[in-house]
């Protein structure tokens, strides 16, 4: 009974932390010394009291980390096809983002993300404008093992970013403040998002428009800018087998009237992904449906759909075939939009590097878009990536001008060469040379440019991210 006393003793002495370590020590050299537990015994205890504390050190993680991105980029005709007596540009930007993250166990996780974006020489260096961004900063408690939710400003990245992406090319990237109920387990992930957006703490009544003036990494000049009021999303990825695997995304959002403010519009944007792999092969087609009204109250009734191929040959080459078809409207007017829009997606990976088409529906005035393309990759080596990515750009309805003249569907070509390395796991080093030959169509379209003119644009990026600091601690 003694012994057993004795036991009970030095194991509530040893649950403890580190303030009854010293005392747990004693105690067990004056049991050693009565001769109560055996020497063996006491180092065995002392054994299991460091497993314990070792083990107490891994509940929780902090771990910091930095982005450092810098791009040189020419252009003349990123964006737009130039004009007769256009000028090429030439500037540098910058991202600078310090972002920490704890963890504890999987019971709680939170991240503050802060970042400097910038174009070199846009602020005084002198003056007292600050240019601090929160890009993100949320909590996430774990509501069981599978289970958590996500609170405050983040990434909202769904699939392959058609419809929702972090839009890292952009130099200050896209957050949304919302929350997120996140479900993972083996082959089933899902997520339900919701965001609601006010312009202030208000006594009365809902009111999203913006006052604030906002200046963009593609205009110096302040101005005006929209977002949703409200979003909904339910994303969801199930896995069958290693071959097969479906995701499903069901996205609704809401624009508020620009009269009566407490009027919504709400749109409807829902469908999938189907993948298939075998061997080397990979196949899948991306479609969805899209309803509702848009800002200005009128009927949606329009589809997207992104059939794709691709070979892979590991360590050396693999070449993608594919097209996105997205539905137009047939004419300048009518009572029903059929021009889908890709929400807030990212169109740089899908419609060509010189992101003549990034503000849908404008930038094809409503008529649609069939993007065939051709994206040839090739590993030279561990450390070296060279990308032939081709574009072939047609309107998905007849464009009829104001002279009631129909032009032809063709509106360009374009090529984007892409060389990558990657000497270390935190350093890439990236140069590109996009080149497009537009056509009569395409600058009618933009309402800008010169058909005769081809465009081109060069750019070469820096981007490290290492990560400066990790402690485990309790």
């Amino acid at each position: 009974m003694v012994i057993k006393k004795s036991y009970l003793l030095v194991f509530t002495l040893l649950i403890f932390g580190n303030s009854f370590a010293q005392n747990s020590e004693d105690l067990l050299n004056l049991l050693v010394q009565r001769k109560i537990i055996k020497k063996s015994e006491a180092d065995s205890l002392r054994t299991m009291y460091t497993a314990k504390q070792a083990d107490k050190v891994k509940e929780k993680t902090l771990l910091v980390d930095l982005q450092m991105k810098n791009r040189v980029e020419y252009r003349n005709g990123y964006g737009n096809i130039p004009a007769d007596y256009s000028a090429a540009s030439t500037f540098v930007n910058q991202r600078s983002r310090l972002t920490m993250d704890y963890k504890q166990d999987d019971l709680f996780n939170a991240v503050v993300s802060l970042q400097d974006a910038r174009v070199w020489g846009s602020h005084d260096p002198k003056g007292l404008n600050g240019t601090i961004q929160l890009f993100e900063g949320y909590v996430e408690p774990s509501i069981t093992p599978s289970l958590s939710v996500r609170i405050g400003r983040q990434r909202i990245v769904y699939d392959n970013q058609r419809l929702f992406a972090e839009n890292d090319w952009r130099v200050n990237a896209t957050s949304h403040d919302a929350i997120n109920f996140r479900y993972h387990k083996k082959n089933l992930n899902s997520e339900l998002v919701g965001a609601y957006n006010q312009t202030s703490e208000r006594n009365f009544g809902t009111d999203f428009t913006p006052a604030e003036l906002s200046i963009t990494p593609t205009s110096s000049t302040a101005s005006t800018w929209t977002n949703y009021k409200v979003l909904a999303v339910n994303y969801l990825k199930y896995d069958f087998n290693q071959a097969v695997a479906i995701t499903t995304i069901i996205a609704a959002d809401a624009y508020q009237d620009a009269i009566i403010k407490e009027q919504n519009y709400w749109r409807f944007t829902y469908g999938g992904r189907l993948e298939f792999k075998y061997k080397n092969w990979y196949a899948t087609t991306n479609s969805y449906l899209q309803t509702g009204r848009n800002n200005t109250g009128k009927t949606i009734n329009a589809w997207y759909i992104q059939p794709e191929v691709k070979y892979n040959v590991v360590n050396h080459y693999s070449i993608r075939l594919g097209a996105e078809l997205l539905s137009g409207t047939k004419g300048q007017s009518g009572s029903v939009d059929h021009s889908f829009t890709p929400l807030y997606g990212v169109a740089h990976r899908f419609n060509g590097f010189m992101d003549l088409f990034t503000k849908f529906p404008s930038d094809i005035s409503n008529v649609g878009l069939v993007n065939p393309y051709l994206f040839i990759n090739k590993n030279l080596g561990s450390k070296i990536d060279l990308s032939s990515q081709n574009h072939l750009f047609y309107t998905q309805r007849n464009f009829i001008t104001n002279t009631n003249q129909a032009l032809t569907k063709f509106m360009g070509y374009e090529h984007d060469l892409v060389v990558a390395y990657k000497p270390n796991a935190y350093t890439n080093i990236e140069t590109g040379f996009s080149v497009t030959f537009p056509t009569e169509t395409l600058t009618t379209l933009k309402k800008t440019g010169n058909p005769d003119r081809i465009a081109t644009w060069a750019y070469v990026q820096v981007k490290f991210t290492p990560r400066i600091f990790k402690s485990n601690f309790n």
